[in-house]
């Protein structure tokens, strides 16, 4: 059954949300106690277009230093200076890591490992060179116990060529499409078809604990807008489709990488919008 929108706002990231959305019920342990959810509040302005914001600022950023060759992706986190250690699980993890080119042509999501004094560290190839940002979201535990949510990013600058196979819609096995195009400014939902090469229904799993993971990029400002599924997907005659939480700031162009997880691959579809 659909999910209608006023019923999730606060699970979608907006002034206020509530830390455990997912599209599906996670099995509770017999021995287990449910906890209530926790209340975090989004930090105004922190839309990954700075590395400052709310007092917590992204540091030390390091990439791989030429393209194509295996290397590291670290970074710091402080709060006021202090490092940040506690964090809210989202999605399954303390803190989603978006590498993004410039032109929005590379694209790759990780979950780096939290070592000592706030910093963070993972495995990164890079497939090309050029102008990158590094987009780290996550929630910080605040001292009452609440919590804080921020996007904050970092320039940085990978050697090599440029030269690039820019991922689409359609990698040979799936394809995603949005059925109607966004209007700016409004809490809105829309639908996301996913479909083999036939035009057919997938057989579409959870990823991070949802039936889809999307991420938006604005192309003039960067801006990173994190979607959230509204409910399972429901299976038609063109495809596979999920409702999906989307609100662009404002008019422009975007690009949505759509990630799903089809007979237990994972798939990152792109799709440039005008929104």
């Amino acid at each position: 059954m659909r999910v209608g929108i006023a019923a999730v706002v606060l699970c979608l990231g907006l002034a206020v949300t509530l830390i455990a959305c997912g599209g599906e019920p996670e099995a509770a342990s017999p021995t287990s106690t449910p906890s209530a959810a926790t209340v975090v509040t989004a930090i105004k302005g922190a839309d990954g277009t700075s590395a400052t914001a709310g007092g917590y600022t992204l540091g030390d950023v390091s990439l791989p230093a030429e393209a194509g060759t295996p290397g590291k992706v670290s970074f710091t986190i402080t709060k006021d200076g202090d490092p940040v250690t506690d964090y809210i699980e989202e999605q399954t993890k303390d803190l989603h890591l978006y590498v993004v080119r410039d032109d929005l042509e590379v694209f790759r999501h990780l979950h780096p490992t939290q070592g000592e004094a706030g910093a963070w560290s993972g495995d990164l190839t890079l497939p090309a060179g050029g102008n990158y940002r590094v987009v780290v979201e996550f929630a910080a535990r605040t001292p009452d116990g609440k919590g804080e949510q921020a996007m904050l990013g970092a320039a940085a600058k990978v050697a090599g060529a440029a030269e690039v196979d820019v991922p689409g819609s359609d990698d040979g096995t799936v394809i995603a499409a949005l059925e109607e195009t966004p209007k700016p400014g409004i809490d809105q939902e829309i639908g996301v078809l996913i479909s083999d090469p036939a035009g057919k229904p997938v057989n579409l799993g959870t990823y991070l604990g949802v039936y889809a993971h999307v991420t938006a990029f604005s192309r003039e400002t960067g801006e990173v807008i994190h979607l959230h599924p509204l409910g399972g997907p429901e299976n038609g005659e063109d495809g596979t489709r999920l409702g999906i939480h989307v609100k662009p700031p404002k008019a422009g162009d975007y690009v949505f990488f759509v990630q799903v997880r089809v007979d237990g691959m994972i798939h990152t579809l792109r799709l440039p919008v005008t929104v």
